[in-house]
């Protein structure tokens, strides 16, 4: 699964703010807070529970990401989950003040996490997640810390909600400069109607990457779901865009998912990063 997710004010472990799985980016904004799953243990660990999931695909500044996920259950009130993110990518150019191509080098960046979701009330979930992040630009690297921290709740008349705060920790210092943390607030809520048509709706509030908002609808008919939205970043207009995802459930000894998503820059100049993602 791909997206342009790519904040502006800085670059900094743009893997911990970039969405790694379909399930999130297919919501937009509102994918972080929401997205159920064991990858919610980089997202929303509020909304972890037990599974297998792997993803990839094509990211932002045309770099490729995997993440993989999994998790299982802690009895009838918790579940805990790890998780692992990449994005790299090779071939960069390498230039000198003139502007000359004096060589080429790589980038890296990736987490590995672990998290845990627990019941506060029957309604009222919260979970934690914590783990290393790292990143490496051409001979140089640096390693750091990451935590998240979140809550979901599941109201009656088909109402959910979510709220995280992630991206909080230590950024890798290189050369005795550390890094800024992308640390973000993402909230959002969604609304059954009826049997087939949900509607959701969140945002996030970034203090060194860009502020976003969105919503859409998701449709679900037998066994695939589609859903569909629009996202809007202040004083970025080539930022936001379209997304849209396709779901397909295959239940066999076990329910087998199949999702794809994609994202669309507003500057239909920019192209569409998609990807795909299988759970178990």
């Amino acid at each position: 699964m791909v997206s342009f997710a790519g904040d502006t004010g800085t670059a900094d472990l743009l893997v911990i703010s970039s969405p790694g799985f379909p399930s999130v980016m297919m919501m937009g904004p509102a994918g972080k807070a929401l997205a159920a799953g064991p990858e919610s243990v980089t997202g929303n660990p509020a909304m972890i529970v037990s599974g297998f999931t792997a993803s990839g695909g094509m990211w932002n500044l045309q770099t490729t990401g995997i993440s993989v996920a999994g998790g299982v259950s802690a009895g009838s009130d918790m579940s805990i989950s790890g998780g692992v993110t990449y994005l790299g990518r090779r071939g960069i150019l390498r230039r000198d003040e003139t502007g000359s191509i004096t060589g080429e080098y790589s980038f890296g960046a990736g987490t590995a996490l672990a998290g845990m979701s627990f019941l506060l009330t029957s309604w009222l979930k919260g979970g934690v997640s914590a783990g290393v992040s790292w990143e490496n630009i051409a001979e140089q690297g640096g390693t750091g810390l990451t935590c998240s921290a979140g809550l979901a709740a599941d109201f009656q008349e088909g109402m959910k909600a979510g709220v995280v705060v992630s991206g909080v920790g230590r950024a890798p210092s290189w050369n005795g400069i550390r890094k800024n943390m992308p640390t973000e607030v993402s909230a959002a809520v969604s609304y059954q109607f009826g049997s087939m048509l949900t509607g959701f709706a969140g945002g996030r509030i970034g203090f060194s990457t860009s502020d976003a908002f969105g919503g859409g609808l998701r449709i679900e008919y037998a066994d695939l779901g589609f859903s569909a939205g629009y996202s809007y970043v202040p004083g970025e207009d080539e930022i936001g865009g379209f997304f849209a995802g396709l779901q397909y459930n295959y239940t066999s000894e076990g329910t087998y998912t199949i999702e794809a998503a994609v994202s669309q820059r507003d500057e239909l100049s920019w192209p569409v990063f998609a990807g795909i993602s299988i759970s178990l």
